[in-house]
């Protein structure tokens, strides 16, 4: 039955949007409206009388070219309460993920930021890895200051969330899964993540370890993601070559793993950080656990 208002549930967000199920009635709609700035969801389901009160939050995730359905699902099984908002980044029909050009994108980030903030974004997500480590860990990081604190709500860039993630394991010495990655692109990844202040004890991608005989192909494959246990196989055998790494860092979007990641990491005693760190900041950010076990690093949050 509805509560004391005639409402059966509401979803809440917390720039007090409302969402409504059941009979509601409009001066209501608007004392509920201050009250949710004040209250918490246990103090407004004694107040309205309503048993499901549902605290929801809106976050834009950025994605770029060719990559527009991601693993941001991923965030949401985290937590249903999260709604995600998209947009992609406008670039060239030439962009060809070149690092140079990956450089150029600094300002379209920051105007696909500010579109998501304006439709109501209280996080926003940068998706893909070269976006912010091409500009290096310092000035990338200045880079995501800077547009945050235009936003006035947290920016978060994926490549520089990895790193955050070791650091917060208390780990500095790391092995690199580099996977899809062509040469260069680990040459630059590592140098990346020694200016972070890591330690990178080794790196090894699909070819290196006789997953795959062609570079070209891999990387052509990446656009559309690789099986799971392809995947973790290169993850594990990393693991197991370089056991002196205190964490795994999987670079790049390779496949919407998370799920599989805790299993991975007690096989291999070790704990193992990639484009999830992403995930693991917005929910920082929100101060929200995730819905279950989803390995070492968002462990943290509990």
């Amino acid at each position: 039955m509805g509560g004391l208002y005639g409402f059966d549930r509401l979803a809440i967000g917390r720039d007090a949007s409302i969402g409504i199920y059941g009979r509601s009635f409009t001066s209501t709609v608007v004392a509920l409206g201050v009250l949710c700035g004040t209250l918490s969801s246990s103090d407004l389901r004694r107040v309205i009388g309503c048993d499901m009160v549902e605290l929801r939050f809106k976050v834009g995730v950025i994605v770029p070219p060719r990559y527009f359905d991601t693993a941001a699902e991923e965030l949401q099984t985290l937590s249903p309460r999260i709604d995600v908002l998209h947009t992609q980044m406008r670039l060239d029909q030439t962009f060809d993920y070149e690092l140079d050009e990956m450089a150029e994108t600094a300002g379209e980030i920051e105007q696909c930021a500010v579109s998501l903030v304006d439709a109501g974004a209280e996080v926003v997500l940068q998706l893909g890895t070269p976006f912010s480590s091409v500009h290096g860990w310092e000035r990338g990081s200045e880079l995501q200051q800077s547009i945050s604190d235009r936003l006035g709500v947290p920016f978060e860039m994926m490549g520089l969330s990895v790193p955050a993630g070791v650091h917060a394991l208390r780990a500095t010495r790391v092995a690199v899964a580099c996977v899809y990655y062509p040469t260069g692109y680990t040459a630059h990844y590592s140098a990346f993540l020694t200016g972070a202040g890591l330690e990178v004890v080794g790196a090894r991608s699909f070819v290196d370890q006789g997953l795959s005989d062609d570079v070209d192909t891999v990387w052509a494959q990446s656009f559309e993601g690789f099986e799971p246990a392809l995947v973790m196989d290169s993850i594990i055998e990393v693991g197991e070559r370089f056991p002196e790494a205190e964490a795994i860092v999987v670079p790049g979007i390779p496949g919407k793993i998370l799920s599989l990641i805790p299993a991975a990491e007690t096989a291999i005693g070790t704990p193992i950080v990639s484009y999830y760190a992403l995930w693991w900041k917005c929910l920082t950010h929100l101060q929200h656990p995730p819905g279950g076990p989803s390995g070492n690093l968002f462990a943290l949050l509990n």
